[in-house]
């Protein structure tokens, strides 16, 4: 409360001068043993040992003061709490017809001064502090949230019918609504009691100063235990509200004059959640699924053109979008069928193909080698461009784990394109394949057109091109081509490997269960492991021999 100034100014400039200066000396006196006094620690601010705890630091009350939105919270245990707060003030009976809202610091302690001058007894400051996970932006229900008022107190003047009444209530998971339990000070000198439910008017069970005869009022800025009232929630909550109101038990209703309450945050507790998200996306760098084509290995023109965000492996909005139809899972990396017991917390009106996962640090015990595994069902989007399992590097002083995303395309998007051309020739043993052109007929060159009426004996060359049209490298790359071999497949005739040799750089010859067929021999011929890099093209050739039998 703080109509005491005004009484007191009033009644020192009719005293003469002398009388004067005593008491300004009496009540610098008063204020400096006064302002000695502290305030005492909330015996609801504890948390259990599984939680992390937090209370608002310095910032975070100015920070508040200065804000109609929601703030990030310095007080966040090194970020276990990811805690974010919007603070609003509603008026009943008002507005005021003067107010301020503000910091004070006395000491080392904050707290928020709520100063009205209260147009009638019955008006009724709030201010609601509504709290939000800043990683999901879904309300965080906050354990053991324990609250002071200070400045609560008594009006002696009897031209003032206004006796402070401070109600804290907060918002369960439920929706409920409950108040604020009382935590005594009384031992460390406490004047404040909640406020008896038998009282008129009253919406709960409040803060109030008893009516004794040793009530005082408190003097205007302080933070100290004679005025303090601290309450704690007995239930995790969403939010708060602090009600400022008059107590309303007086029979008189007079001018209410000069009011105001300071209150603090003194703790809350948060089982610390570690979060998984990211998004399932359509990684066609722009290419709509129509224009999508198996079959298309030109990379200077055309569709696949100058596309550096096609199938890279990369989320690259706007170009990019997610894509419905996926399991996101948390896993054990060394066992990925061990899923963790996890809690879908994603916002309403989350862009398509988002997952947002979260799981309780106590959940995890000592395994922390975890893994985000994507998965799905049916026949759309099969190909795709990341893993399918991702090491999020997990490390437990860090809760926040974005951008675990994860690509896909339809079939037609694929990454490789194989193209395989002939040339039909007389088995020279020293072919020279890079003399050959392209052409359109086998006769003449190498050409994608069907051979027909070949002469047994004669040998056809074959160039399988393999172009890589993603942004990313293709590893193991194996290309396998069996030769035909009569009786198999409806072939009349059996094919056998011919000169020149096979080149060593890429294929696997020597003999072994994978290497390819000697000169002569029926088989399949089979490249060595190879890479193919990013928006490349690779020819490999062999030449074979028609129309022998065996």
């Amino acid at each position: 409360m703080y109509n005491t100034h005004h009484s007191l100014y009033s009644y020192l400039t009719s005293m003469p001068i002398f009388r004067v200066l005593i008491s300004i000396l009496c009540v610098t006196l008063l204020f400096t043993t006064q302002a000695s006094h502290a305030l005492a620690p909330n015996p609801g601010a504890v948390c259990d040992s599984n939680f992390a705890q937090g209370s608002l630091t310095s910032s975070d009350y100015t920070n508040l003061v200065n804000s109609n939105d929601y703030v990030n919270i310095a007080g966040d245990s090194s970020g276990a709490i990811p805690l974010q707060i919007k603070m609003t003030i509603s008026e009943k009976n008002g507005p005021p017809t003067r107010g301020s809202f503000a910091v004070a610091t006395v000491g080392n302690d904050s707290a928020f001064q709520l100063f009205r001058n209260f147009p009638s007894v019955d008006s009724v400051t709030s201010v609601d502090l509504e709290f939000r996970n800043r990683v999901t932006e879904r309300p965080i229900f906050l354990t053991n949230v324990a609250l002071s008022a200070f400045d609560i107190d008594y009006a002696l003047n009897n031209r003032n019918a206004f006796d402070d009444y401070v109600l804290f209530s907060g918002v369960t998971a439920s929706g409920d609504t409950i108040n604020g339990s009382y935590q005594s000070l009384q031992a460390a000198g406490s004047n404040i009691r909640p406020f008896p439910d038998t009282r008129p008017n009253t919406p709960g069970l409040g803060l109030y100063t008893l009516n004794t005869n040793t009530a005082t009022e408190c003097p205007g800025t302080n933070l100290d235990v004679d005025c303090q009232g601290s309450v704690q929630f007995s239930e995790p909550v969403s939010s708060v509200k602090i009600r400022y109101s008059n107590a309303n038990y007086r029979t008189s209703y007079r001018n209410p004059t000069n009011q105001q309450i300071f209150f603090r945050v003194d703790n809350y507790c948060y089982v610390p959640q570690y979060i998984f998200s990211g998004i399932v996306f359509n990684d066609a760098g722009g290419i709509i699924d129509a224009e999508a084509d198996a079959n298309k290995d030109n990379l200077t023109t055309g569709v696949y053109a100058n596309r550096p965000n096609y199938f890279n492996g990369v989320f690259n909005p706007p170009q990019e979008s997610g894509i419905s139809g996926s399991t996101v899972r948390l896993a054990n990396c060394a066992n990925t069928g061990t899923t963790y017991p996890t809690q879908s917390v994603l916002k309403t009106g989350a862009p398509t193909g988002a997952y947002q996962i979260s799981i309780p640090k106590t959940t995890l015990g000592s395994n922390t080698n975890l893994c985000l595994v994507e998965s799905r069902t049916g026949n759309t989007y099969p190909i795709r461009t990341t893993s399918d399992s991702r090491n999020i590097g997990f490390s437990a002083t860090t809760y926040n784990y974005p951008n675990n995303n994860f690509g896909r395309v339809v079939a037609a998007n694929r990454a490789l394109v194989l193209k395989k051309s002939q040339y039909i020739n007389d088995c020279p043993a020293t072919l020279n394949y890079a003399s050959i052109n392209d052409a359109p007929t086998p006769l003449t060159g190498f050409s994608t057109a069907m051979i027909e009426g070949i002469a047994p004996g004669r040998c056809i060359a074959y160039k399988i091109t393999a172009t890589n049209r993603a942004n990313i490298k293709i590893d193991n790359f194996i290309m396998k081509d069996v030769l035909q071999k009569k009786g198999t497949g409806g072939a009349l005739v059996t094919s056998v490997l011919a000169n020149p040799a096979l080149a060593t750089a890429d294929y696997i010859t020597g003999g072994g269960a994978n290497s390819s067929p000697a000169i002569g021999e029926n088989g399949t011929v089979r490249t060595k492991n190879l890479v193919l890099e990013p928006r490349s093209k690779r020819n490999f050739y062999f030449n074979t021999k028609y129309g022998t039998s065996q």
